[in-house]
């Protein structure tokens, strides 16, 4: 089964025009995560992948990032780099 994020389209607009430049939260930040994401929906014939990545450390090459994030899925308390 695939993993899906689902957002009222009326929902994620009202909050673009909150977070966009001049809106009463501007905040670049928040508003070009959520036109992302609206626009990802828009293309929703598309099939998408979320990539967390520090700095050049990717899960799919380093295994101990790759062990972080399967933990912080898991909602396990984890840190990264690991301790020693």
């Amino acid at each position: 089964m695939t993993d899906e994020f689902r957002v009222e389209e009326f929902i994620i607009d009202a909050a673009i025009d909150r977070a966009r430049p001049g809106g009463e939260n501007e905040d670049r930040l928040t508003y070009h995560i959520l036109t992302s994401i609206r626009d990802m929906g828009y293309r929703w014939r598309s099939d998408y992948k979320v990539v967390l990545f520090r700095g050049d450390i990717e899960a799919e090459f380093d295994d101990d990032y790759a062990k972080y994030l399967d933990k912080k899925a898991q909602r396990e308390d984890a840190e990264f780099p690991p301790s020693e």
